[in-house]
């Protein structure tokens, strides 16, 4: 007949006689096997043993922090806003357009400042343009500004370069000892700012 309803036909044929319930033994409460099968759970073995609760590893204690000269105190980083706090969403080549590689070589330890009277009002300055003029006022190594910008080394050489190259940043001389190896100070500083990266 319909679709949803059986025929009165087939609907003798699904019914059990009365006494039928009474023949089948149904479990009871004490019953160690229940409803099984893909919508009941098993029940829990009784002799199994309950499972051992692992403890936390110990936390390891904080890394040391590099004691630094005076004459390299690390310049005070302004509280992010909002704009820096969204920046960690954009992939770090989108930044560069794709580019790897500076034109220019630059060291990890070489040093940049902001230039003074630089033209900052230019359209094309990105918001990482605009943090690296907030931390450069003092100069500050390629690695320490990698570090701070939450960038890629590569990433920071393209995006200082491209800087010096429309005369925003100055990239120091590295300072040099004697023998021609960069100061002792110099390089503790630049190996703080690449554990920070």
């Amino acid at each position: 007949m319909g679709a949803r309803f059986p025929s009165s036909g087939r609907h003798a044929l699904n019914t059990l006689p009365d006494d039928v319930e009474d023949r089948v033994a149904l479990p009871g409460p004490s019953s160690s096997v229940g409803r099984v099968g893909a919508r009941f759970p098993a029940a829990p073995a009784a002799d199994q043993p309950a499972p051992a609760v692992r403890e936390p590893a110990p936390v390891p204690p904080p890394a040391r922090d590099v004691e630094l000269d005076e004459d390299f105190a690390e310049p005070v980083i302004p509280p992010q806003d909002h704009a820096t706090a969204s920046r960690t969403l954009v992939r770090p080549y989108v930044l560069t357009r794709g580019r790897t590689k500076s034109r220019r070589h630059l060291a990890i330890e070489a040093l940049v400042s902001t230039r003074a009277g630089a033209h900052w009002n230019g359209a094309r300055l990105s918001g990482e343009f605009r943090s690296v003029r907030t931390l450069c006022h003092h100069p500050l190594s390629v690695a320490e500004v990698a570090a701070r910008l939450s960038v890629p080394l590569g990433v920071a050489r393209v995006l200082l370069d491209d800087m010096a190259d429309q005369g925003l940043v100055t990239i120091h001389d590295t300072r040099v000892s004697v023998d021609g190896r960069p100061a002792v100070a110099l390089m503790e500083r630049v190996l703080h700012g690449l554990r920070r990266l």
